[in-house]
C-alpha cells in the first residue's frame, strides 16, 4: 500500500457546465483557511443551526430591520416586533405579499411595498400610517440619508426625498435623475455617506450639498460602469457593498464595489453559469443578506424559480482573502440532492442575537451555534471534490480516509452513532457509485477516522463525494488517500 497522501477537499462551489472539467460542490459546509499552524490548511466547518425564537402565527417573512435596538419584521400582512423574551407585538397591517424595502432613522421605520404602497411606523407614538402625500411617487426602494428618506420611483426615471425627518411630507420639485446614462434606476444604496443611484447599466454617486430645493448633487467623475439587475441584491458587506448586476450587454454576475468608479466581480465563472440559468425576471427578484460567525464573513444571494431548483449561494470573504481566490458555497434547507434555497428570508441583529425570518413558516428564528438542525429538521451537508487524476495514467485508489471532529455525537437517538456516506464518480459526476457508509465516531470516540478500503482502479479521473445528515457537528478537517499509479 502506498503512502497516505493528503487530498484537496471540496473547497467551495466550482461546478462547471462541462462536468468532467469540474463538478465540485459544497453544501451547508463553509470553507475555512487556517490562519496559523493546523492539521490541514483548509477545512469545511458546519454553519450554525436555526432554532425558534418566536412564532408570529401570521405567515411567511417579507423582510426585517432593526430600529432603536428592537427587531421589526413584516410577516404575512402584519408589521411585528419581538421583545427579548420572544413575545410578539403586532403593530399594523402591510398590504401585499412580496418582499418589502425598509429604511429607518431611529424614530420612523418606512415600509415600502414596491410598486404598490408605502407606510411609516412611528415608534414614539406606536402608530403605523400610510404615506398619502399627493407628491409621493410610487416607488421600488427606499434608503435613509442625512435626515431624508430617499426613494427610487417605480418607473425608473427619478429618485426623490421626503421632508427633513418627516416621511409623510414631499415636494413635487424635490427629485433628481442619474444623467450619465439613460438607463432605468433600479435601486438606491447608501455607503460611506454617499448615495449610489443604481441603474441597469451604470451606478452614479451623489452627495448632500444642502441648501434649498433638492439637496443631492452628482459627484463629478464618480460613476461605475456596472448596473444592478436585482433591486434587493445591494447589501453592505466587507466595508463596501455587493450587488447582482453587470455592464452594457453583460449578463448577470455578482460584484463588489471597490471605489467611486470601479467594481470587481467576486462571482466565479461557475457561479455566473448557475445564476444565468435563471430568467431575467427571476434574477430581478433575487435578494442578498449578510452575517458573520466565528470570524467568517458571509454574503448570501438567493434566487427563486418554479422552473428549476431555487438556490442560495454564499460568498465567504474571510476564506477568499486567505485563499486569494473567490470562495463560494451553498446553503439549503431540506434534504433534496437536486438543490434548494436556504429558507432564511431576512437577518436582523437584535437582543444580542441574529434573528431570521423564514420564507415558508411564520417563525422568527435564531442563528445558533449549539443548534444542529434547521428547526428540528436534518441539515444536509454535501461535499464533492475536484477531479483527481494521474496525468493520463490509471490509478489504483487503495484507501480513502476522512478526518472529522469525531467523538462528539449525541448520547441517544439519531446522531448517537453518526455516519458519513461516501460516493464516487469516474465519469465526471454524471453517475455515481455508492453511497458507502462509515462511522464518524460515537460520543467519546475522539480521533476516530472514517476509512474506505479497496477503492479500486479508475482510468481517467475520479470525483469523491461525502454526505452527512445526522445532527452532529460534522466538521471535516482532512481528506487523504493511498493512491498508486498503474493497475494493481
Amino acid at each position: 500500500m502506498g503512502q497516505r497522501t493528503p487530498l484537496p477537499i471540496g473547497f467551495g462551489f466550482y461546478q462547471s457546465d462541462v462536468l468532467p472539467f469540474s463538478s465540485q460542490r459544497c453544501v451547508n459546509w463553509y470553507p475555512v483557511v487556517a490562519e496559523g499552524p493546523a492539521l490541514s490548511v483548509k477545512a469545511l466547518f458546519q454553519p450554525s443551526g436555526l432554532k425558534q425564537f418566536a412564532d408570529t402565527a401570521l405567515g411567511a417573512n417579507r423582510g426585517g430591520m432593526q430600529m432603536a435596538e428592537l427587531p421589526y419584521h413584516i410577516n404575512g400582512t402584519s408589521l411585528v416586533s419581538e421583545d427579548a423574551l420572544g413575545v410578539v407585538s403586532t403593530l399594523g397591517t402591510i398590504a401585499g405579499t412580496g418582499r418589502v424595502s425598509l429604511a429607518n432613522n431611529g424614530q420612523y421605520l418606512v415600509i415600502l411595498v414596491p410598486g404598490v404602497i408605502a407606510y411609516a411606523y412611528d415608534n414614539s407614538t406606536s402608530t403605523l400610517a400610510q404615506i398619502t402625500d399627493a407628491d409621493f411617487r410610487v416607488s421600488d426602494t427606499v434608503v435613509y440619508k442625512d435626515g431624508y428618506f430617499v426613494f427610487s420611483s417605480s418607473d425608473g426615471g427619478v429618485f426623490f426625498n421626503s421632508a427633513l425627518n418627516d416621511p409623510f411630507t414631499y415636494d413635487a420639485l424635490d427629485f433628481g435623475t442619474a444623467e450619465i446614462n439613460p438607463d432605468k434606476i433600479v435601486a438606491l444604496h447608501v455607503n460611506h455617506n454617499e448615495i449610489f443611484v443604481c441603474g441597469t447599466e451604470t451606478i452614479q454617486l451623489f452627495q448632500n450639498v444642502g441648501g434649498t430645493g433638492f439637496p443631492f448633487q452628482a459627484i463629478p467623475g464618480a460613476n461605475i460602469q456596472k448596473g444592478v439587475h436585482a433591486k434587493f441584491s445591494t447589501v453592505e458587506f466587507d466595508n463596501t457593498f455587493c450587488f447582482i448586476g453587470g455592464g452594457l450587454n453583460e449578463r448577470s454576475a455578482i460584484w463588489k464595489v471597490t471605489g467611486s468608479s470601479s467594481a470587481t466581480k467576486i462571482s466565479t465563472n461557475a457561479i455566473d453559469s448557475e445564476v444565468q440559468k435563471f430568467t431575467q425576471a427571476e434574477i430581478s427578484d433575487a435578494f442578498a443578506m449578510t452575517w458573520s460567525e466565528r470570524g467568517q464573513f458571509f454574503a448570501a444571494f438567493t434566487f427563486e424559480s418554479e422552473r428549476i431548483p431555487s438556490r442560495t449561494f454564499v460568498y465567504n470573504a474571510s476564506a477568499s482573502a486567505f485563499a486569494q481566490q473567490s470562495v463560494w458555497f451553498e446553503m439549503q434547507s431540506g434534504l433534496s440532492k437536486e438543490g434548494n434555497r436556504w429558507s432564511v428570508q431576512s437577518i436582523v441583529a437584535a437582543h444580542g442575537k441574529l434573528l431570521v425570518g423564514d420564507s415558508v413558516t411564520s417563525i422568527i428564528g435564531e442563528i445558533d451555534y449549539d443548534t444542529l438542525t434547521y428547526y428540528g429538521e436534518p441539515i444536509y451537508r454535501r461535499m464533492v471534490t475536484q477531479p483527481f487524476d494521474g496525468g493520463g495514467t490509471a490509478i489504483f485508489a487503495g484507501e480513502l480516509e476522512a478526518t472529522f471532529e469525531s467523538g462528539i455525537g449525541l448520547t441517544t437517538g439519531q446522531g448517537s452513532d453518526p455516519q458519513v456516506m461516501m460516493d464516487f464518480s469516474d465519469d465526471g459526476g454524471r453517475t455515481a457509485k455508492g453511497p458507502f457508509k462509515r462511522d464518524i465516531g460515537k460520543i467519546g470516540e475522539y480521533g476516530r477516522r472514517s476509512i474506505w478500503r479497496r477503492q479500486g482502479r479508475f482510468p481517467v479521473a475520479r470525483n469523491i463525494g461525502l454526505t452527512v445528515t445526522d445532527p452532529i457537528r460534522a466538521n471535516l478537517i482532512r481528506l487523504a488517500a493511498t493512491p498508486t499509479l498503474g493497475s494493481q
